[in-house]
């Protein structure tokens, strides 16, 4: 599970340092900016933005997504390991932590 994670946020890091910055906007928006000295100034900032704001709805999503399916995921996880066994995981993970 946690391979699977590792290997899905490298693969979008991947994908996102492959985009072209201009790749955000659309054409009006970016004939906009292009024809102004003022636009282009401000053009890396207007990409930035854009792609922030497709990011966002995903990271809430995904937030929601695992608040809702902790439990069920968790008790899914008991029932097959058995409830003492995943008690010693969380413990040695627990123990596992350097001290602050």
């Amino acid at each position: 599970m946690r391979r699977l994670a590792l290997v899905c946020l490298l693969g979008a890091i991947v994908l996102a340092g492959t985009a072209r910055p201009a790749s955000a906007q659309c054409v009006m928006c970016k004939a906009a900016l292009t024809d102004s000295p003022e636009g282009r100034a401000i053009n890396q900032t207007f990409n930035r933005a854009i792609l922030l704001m497709l990011v966002a709805p995903y990271l809430v999503a995904g937030t929601l997504m695992a608040t809702v399916f902790r439990r069920p995921l968790a008790a899914v996880l008991v029932r097959r390991l058995g409830p003492g066994r995943v008690r010693r995981l969380l413990e040695l993970r627990l123990l596992a932590r350097p001290a602050r």
